[in-house]
């Protein structure tokens, strides 16, 4: 656990710097999260071939994607509701692309609480894992 609170401290900050302007398609999002998955494999000493979907929601870790999303809708948020125009027109010409990352975790507005971004996106995590069998519940 030590491990893993180290990498998510200052390897995840340092590796997605600047990632809430990043264009990113289907392969790179891919790409990302097989490291990131890589990582925990190698943390936890897991076979390479096994999900890591168990690990990540019993170390409550969101994979690679999702927390880069994460962080453009927060980003954006703060944007949408800077005070400096310059900065509140730019998140505006970017809104249907943040629309479309809410759509994909069926959260409702930019405009909620953080915290509450947050849950949506655990939940959806969480439920995506359960339905493709990688979770078990006891």
């Amino acid at each position: 656990m030590a491990s893993l609170h180290l990498v998510r401290s200052y390897c995840v900050p340092a590796a997605l710097y600047g990632c809430e302007t990043w264009r990113l398609d289907r392969n790179d999002y891919h790409r990302l999260n097989v490291i990131w998955n890589n990582s925990f494999r190698k943390i936890f000493r897991c076979c390479w071939r096994e999900s890591v979907s168990c690990l990540q929601f019993y170390c409550q870790t969101l994979p690679m994607s999702y927390i880069i999303d994460q962080r453009k809708i927060l980003f954006w948020q703060k944007a949408l509701n800077c005070d400096n125009k310059v900065i509140r027109i730019l998140a505006i010409m970017h809104k249907c692309s943040i629309d479309l990352i809410l759509s994909k975790y069926c959260i409702p507005s930019v405009n909620m609480r953080a915290s509450n971004i947050k849950e949506h996106m655990w939940k959806h995590f969480v439920d995506g894992a359960y339905k493709n069998g990688k979770i078990q519940f006891c």
